[in-house]
């Protein structure tokens, strides 16, 4: 069983680097292919990013259901919040299905959002995009803690540590926390295309669902999650 999560674990994180490289190279090889092919809506990578999403949902659901009264409150209510979180973030990747069943936006939506699109993520407030304020810094800065703060803590403070298990926080191994550097520094650093943002979304969204999967701290959940 132990081997089985590895090889997925490794897998995954495989998977997910081999994207990160194909994306950037053909942001630099053939820019127009990225834009137009690679990362175009309803395009392989949006799709991509959707399953993956709605993966995390069902794994998080799944340990919602399974956790019992022996598991603090806090535990079920981060699990359920996760789990909501993901359905929310799948439905906004595909604007809730709008291009899938040819629906029209409303009147809010095509005079408040960027792309004229059924979402939340492109509304925009004055000149303020929400999906650059929200999800693009508010995540940063989440995962700025999540990362550098939360995560070394976890392995030096005992107390720190209950409080993240209780939390039902999936603290990330070692080879997880490179991957999520190397996407940063490929997206941020060398990347220069505008849309290399979606990069950031699918590449990101796989390294969540790996580390959901086989936590550091794999033992706070169901055996059977």
């Amino acid at each position: 069983m132990l081997v089985n999560r590895l090889f997925i674990n490794y897998f995954l994180l495989a998977v997910a680097l081999i994207i990160l490289a194909i994306g950037a190279a053909l942001s630099f090889i053939n820019h127009d292919f990225f834009v137009n092919r690679f990362v175009v809506e309803d395009g392989p990578t949006e799709w991509l990013t959707f399953y993956i999403l709605l993966a995390s949902a069902v794994l998080c659901f799944k340990r919602w259901v399974q956790s019992d009264a022996k598991q603090p409150k806090s535990y079920r209510m981060m699990l359920f919040v996760l789990f909501m979180f993901f359905i929310f973030g799948a439905g906004e990747e595909v604007s809730w299905g709008q291009r899938i069943f040819d629906v029209e936006s409303s009147e809010f939506f095509l005079e408040h959002n960027a792309q004229n699109e059924t979402n939340f993520h492109n509304l925009m407030v004055g000149d303020v995009k929400l999906n650059k304020l929200i999800f693009g810094t508010g995540f940063a800065i989440i995962f700025f803690f999540y990362l550098a703060v939360f995560t070394p803590l976890y392995h030096k403070k005992p107390a720190v540590q209950r409080w993240l298990d209780s939390f039902a926080v999936p603290i990330p191994r070692a080879e997880q926390i490179v991957c999520f550097l190397t996407l940063l520094i490929v997206v941020e650093v060398v990347m220069t295309s505008s849309k290399r943002g979606e990069m950031t979304e699918c590449v990101g969204a796989l390294l969540v669902f790996a580390t959901l999967l086989n936590p550091l701290n794999k033992h706070v959940f169901s055996a059977r999650a």
